[in-house]
């Protein structure tokens, strides 16, 4: 299956027992299949200008250059026996076709619609893939069990790499740099490394692989199994199955739009194309294990959805357009594949991480004035997702979370009266179950000093009065510290300090909510 670069938005593929290419419509979903004279068409191929379709008729051993807006065959060139795959370099100036009963690979400029050179490959070559760079291609031998590379600047195989099994399609990353291929009987892809020329990894997939292709962003590749009519979804950054979506009939292509917007599975055993629905993001990506969240969905087709799931259990449908999807997740823990199942079938899965809770131990300071603006930090654990801290019902944004994860730094919001709050902290995983409580106290205010006078020795005890004084932690005379003990919220008790001569100071307190002083408050003789 092949899908158009540019201009409308269609998709294209063959019918090898009717003899016709179909033209998907994307936009209106409707397929048209215009007259042509091909002879059992099997790949089919578009110019990077959209303007000519290269299709390798199997049975009359050619190719025909259709042109795509009058699908009108302009060209019919005599390539080798039973000519399968088909691609047009990405350059647009050639066309590779793969020769089934002969062996061969032919190379036809597309500027003299002639075969300009004819390559020995292995046996039974299938599919062609040419590297975006434009420096390679690579042919599948399916009875050779071999891939050939082929250097586009001598037109010779410069390497043959084995190990595969009846290898089918194949794919390549728009960096060239890894190539994923089907193994047909092996029920695997294999993951091959363009550089070292080496298989790098073996991934289990559905029955009888056929069609491979890669996601324009390289994050997924998706594999149509002909067996077991499914779709695989390979995660290209762990090389793994992320999910398996039902299809049609003996699906044997598919293809994703430049965009990436939408994928298209041909049904050879249905004679029908499935539209994938496609995620492209969800948000919020992670959510409380207790779920009851809202989680929107964006993509594209997934209008109709019967089915939201996270991992194997189903969500609830809020609302659903084409583009979006608002669902409740159910409960959950650790990371579950979000997929939408629409009539076309399941969209490609994206992780949606169940984050559990987070831990309140404690706060540094647990008191601080009712104006606020004072700066605390939280202590407990699992704060990497936080986004809210509030004090009662009062919001604050954390400012600063730990690299370990265990303390949240905030500027505390003021507060219309002194008292005590809860302090929550918001997290992916939801609200801290276990609140921990924050005082808010007025400024202390000192009103008088008992004795007020005495030697300049120091050494004698008084008592300083006012109010808000529980939480003092520093009281100096004209700013050097003395030592003093709490007597209860209105009442300090200093041991003077010595003076270096007869005079009045200043005595400053200092608590959690602020300072007062009073000025001139004792005085030395």
């Amino acid at each position: 299956m092949a899908t158009s670069p540019l201009g409308p938005p269609l998709a294209y593929a063959a019918s090898n027992a009717s003899g016709t290419v179909s033209i998907l419509d994307t936009g209106t979903l409707t397929i048209s299949t215009p007259a042509a004279p091909l002879i059992a068409p099997a790949g089919v191929a578009l110019t990077p200008d959209n303007v000519y379709l290269y299709v390798a008729n199997s049975g009359g051993n050619t190719v025909s250059v259709v042109q795509r807006n009058l699908f009108a065959v302009t060209n019919t060139i005599g390539v080798g026996k039973s000519p399968f795959g088909i691609q047009v370099s990405p350059d647009g100036l050639f066309a590779y076709v793969a020769n089934q009963n002969s062996n061969t690979l032919s190379v036809i400029s597309t500027v003299t619609r002639a075969v300009v050179a004819t390559i020995p490959v292995g046996i039974k070559p299938t599919w062609v893939v040419a590297a975006p760079n434009d420096l390679e291609v690579y042919v599948t031998n399916q009875g050779g069990n071999s891939l050939s590379v082929i250097s586009t600047v001598t037109n010779t195989v410069v390497a043959t790499i084995t190990g595969l099994s009846a290898p089918y399609g194949a794919a390549i990353t728009s960096d060239s740099r890894y190539l994923y291929v089907a193994n047909s009987t092996a029920n695997t892809i294999s993951v091959i490394d363009t550089v070292s020329r080496t298989i790098i990894a073996t991934i289990p997939v559905g029955t009888a692989p056929w069609g491979v292709t890669v996601t324009p962003d390289n994050s997924h590749v998706y594999v149509a199994n002909n067996g077991s009519d499914t779709v695989s979804y390979i995660d290209t950054a762990t090389n793994t199955v992320s999910s398996t979506v039902p299809v049609g009939h003996q699906p044997t292509g598919v293809g994703v739009a430049a965009s990436g917007l939408t994928a298209y599975v041909s049904n050879n055993g249905a004679n029908t194309v499935t539209i994938l629905a496609l995620i492209n993001m969800i948000s919020p990506a992670a959510g409380p294990e207790a779920g009851g969240n809202i989680v929107t969905v964006t993509g594209t087709n997934l209008a109709g959805a019967t089915a939201v799931k996270f991992g194997q259990v189903p969500g609830t449908i809020m609302a659903n357009t084409s583009n979006q999807i608002l669902v409740v997740p159910p409960p959950g823990v650790g990371v579950a594949q979000l997929t939408v199942t629409t009539p076309g079938g399941t969209s490609n899965p994206k992780p949606y991480v169940y984050a559990p809770s987070s831990e309140l131990d404690s706060l540094v300071p647990g008191t601080g004035p009712t104006a606020g603006r004072n700066i605390i930090s939280i202590e407990g654990n699992r704060f990497s997702t936080a986004t809210q801290v509030r004090f009662g019902s009062v919001p604050a944004v954390p400012t600063v979370v730990s690299d370990q994860l265990i303390t949240v730094t905030v500027t505390v919001p003021p507060a219309a009266t002194p008292g005590l709050v809860p302090v929550t902290v918001t997290t992916a995983g939801g609200i801290t179950p276990q609140p921990i409580t924050y005082a808010y106290i007025d400024p202390p205010f000192l009103s008088a000093v008992s004795p007020s006078t005495g030697p300049v020795p120091g050494g004698n005890v008084i008592n300083l009065y006012g109010l808000n004084l529980s939480t003092t932690s520093l009281v100096t005379f004209n700013d050097a510290p003395v030592q003093y003990s709490v007597q209860s919220d209105t009442v300090l008790t200093v041991v003077v300090p010595p003076n270096p001569a007869a005079g009045t100071v200043d005595i400053t307190v200092t608590t959690d909510s602020g300072t007062s002083t009073l000025t001139s408050a004792y005085t030395y003789v």
